[in-house]
């Protein structure tokens, strides 16, 4: 067992990493938080694209691996930071909130969303589930020997390739909805780096970070808000 999930389990201690409404929201369609997970990972970045996925596929699956031993059935708000240790090496942290079921069929393994606790008992309500966070991720590098010879103008390699980067990272996160046998998905970030390589050259690393979801009822979402929102699934007095 995990330390972190060790001590979890040892002292009975429950810690949360959701706001209050994050919290309520989650309580609202039967989720109840049982402890804050992490994954991390050192990755020493020979090609930068495919560094960046590897290490944010480490960190998401010891994440879950986490929760697991927690019991959870979800993990909900996962937020992901990348810091640059060195010029060729990066540090991966995904941290979130692990949940369990208070009721119902529980997941193969635990899910994870980027969503917050209001946002899945929004999407729960209207009969979708998260199933995993999708990424993709592209990167290229591309060069003009008369970059520089053309003030004012477009400069039609740099955008190509930036046009081209984004479109491969939309087609590897669909890729991604996909293969996790999600029925769609919701992209809550995208992200684009751009630099020059001397005075010829270009590079540029695009990504595209959200959720897969899967329909399991054909209910309407709530248009209706209420002041109150009930803990026990009952409708507030009018």
């Amino acid at each position: 067992m995990h330390p972190r999930a060790d001590r979890y389990t040892t002292s009975g201690l429950r810690t949360s990493l959701l706001s209050v409404p994050g919290a309520v929201g989650a309580e609202a369609v039967g989720l109840r938080p049982v402890g804050e997970v992490m994954g991390c990972v050192v990755e020493h970045a020979q090609d930068l694209a495919p560094s960046m996925r590897r290490g944010y596929a480490t960190a998401l699956d010891r994440l879950r691996a986490e929760a697991t031993e927690l019991g959870a059935d979800g993990v909900l708000a996962i937020g992901c930071t990348v810091t640059r240790v060195s010029a060729a090496v990066r540090e991966f942290v995904v941290l979130g909130t692990a949940v369990r079921a208070s009721r119902g069929k529980r997941p193969p393994r635990p899910f994870t969303t980027g969503l917050s606790g209001p946002d899945v008992a929004k999407l729960m309500l209207a009969g979708w589930v998260p199933v995993t966070v999708a990424i993709g991720i592209d990167g290229a590098t591309a060069y003009d020997l008369a970059m520089t010879d053309r003030p004012g103008e477009e400069a039609a390699v740099p955008t190509d390739l930036v046009s081209r980067v984004r479109a491969a990272a939309r087609a590897e996160f669909s890729a991604s909805v996909r293969e996790s046998g999600a029925d769609g998905g919701l992209v809550s970030s995208t992200t684009l780096q751009a630099w020059a390589l001397g005075h010829t050259g270009a590079a540029a690393v695009a990504s595209v970070f959200g959720t897969a979801v899967a329909r399991f009822g054909a209910r309407r979402a709530p248009t209706v808000s209420h002041p109150v929102l009930r803990l026990d699934g009952n409708p507030p007095s009018r």
